[in-house]
């Protein structure tokens, strides 16, 4: 069966959008497109490809940020039938008016969009508000461009249904509504326990540690403790304090005291593996060059020959994306 995509032209507006976050949503979008099996054209301004210059920067001077999102796409002009395209209000207005779809992107909804930045969508999701440290340290940011990523993967899916219907339609995407999405678990969480999470709460037990050569995650559940306590072995740890999850998050400082020069002893490979027998979630915090050489992601065919990350997009049961190619 051929792609869902196949024989199809879409029209890639990413490179014309006012904001970043915009583009970077209708690039990711207009990509997902282009590997369901679209003919996808990405009309350039006159300054050239926007995202040419943007870090990550591979040794040769090459974005690896331009190459992700457009590796693949053809520069080319808006002029000529398209089944879809996608782009920002004021892009399609100019350059789509007659695409029978088209996925718009915007912050809050039509006719709602105004200036926003990345970390302003973070802030306003509520996403700042429970990653890093307690105040008065400064919030983190999320590693990456997530938020957009999964605005351009709503648009493909609306888009795709869209070319399913058979019908002329506007699949309309709020940022801000993908990123709100994003952090469900908190609505949910607020709503079963009735307290909003918040960074730096110190009842949480997922935290990162030292190890001998870097650091590791603790993402382990309340029913994990035994086997992670047996597997650390100090007696210490089968106090009061630490016998529940909420009791071991009030007195975090205490168990860090205990279990720390255990992990610190010890390598990420070595941890890993002794809690890998024991059953214990942990997890190396991992530098992008070791992921290149990881297993598992070899063994899942993560990356392509240059280094470059293939997205796992399947249809039919078969996975499409393996395309991506250095000098593409």
């Amino acid at each position: 069966m051929p792609a869902p995509l196949a024989g199809r032209r879409v029209l890639d507006l990413g490179a014309l959008c006012s904001q970043r976050p915009h583009a970077l949503a209708v690039s990711m979008a207009a990509k997902l497109c282009r590997i369901y099996g679209a003919d996808t054209v990405r009309p350039l301004p006159a300054s050239g490809e926007p995202f040419a210059t943007l870090p990550p920067l591979r040794p040769d001077g090459r974005s690896s940020l331009d190459i992700f999102l457009n590796a693949g796409k053809r520069c080319g002009s808006s002029v000529g039938p398209f089944d879809a395209a996608i782009g920002d209000m004021a892009a399609l207005a100019r350059h789509a008016a007659a695409v029978p779809i088209k996925a718009r992107i915007s912050v809050f909804g039509p006719g709602e969009d105004p200036p926003m930045t990345e970390l302003g969508l973070l802030a306003l999701s509520g996403l700042l508000g429970i990653v890093g440290d307690a105040l008065p340290a400064a919030p983190a940011r999320l590693a990456g461009h997530q938020a957009a990523y999964a605005a351009g993967l709503a648009a493909c899916t609306g888009l795709l249904a869209a070319v399913l219907a058979g019908r002329e339609e506007v699949v309309d995407v709020s940022l801000l509504d993908v990123t709100a999405w994003l952090n469900w678990k908190v609505a949910a969480d607020t709503m079963a326990t009735g307290i909003a999470p918040a960074r730096g709460d110190t009842t949480s037990n997922w935290f990162t540690v030292p190890a001998k050569d870097g650091h590791v995650a603790l993402v382990y559940q309340d029913r994990d403790w035994p086997r992670l306590r047996d597997l650390i072995g100090d007696p210490r740890l089968k106090d009061q304090r630490f016998g529940t999850d909420h009791a071991r998050g009030t007195n975090r400082a205490a168990l860090l005291a205990i279990i720390g020069p255990w992990f610190a002893a010890r390598t990420r490979a070595e941890i890993t593996r002794a809690a890998q027998e024991q059953r214990v979630p942990i997890g190396p915090v991992m530098q992008p060059t070791e992921l290149l050489k990881d297993p598992q992601y070899r063994a899942r065919g993560f990356f392509a020959a240059d280094g470059m990350p293939v997205l796992p997009v399947g249809w039919n049961g078969q996975r499409l994306g393996g395309e991506i190619a250095d000098g593409a």
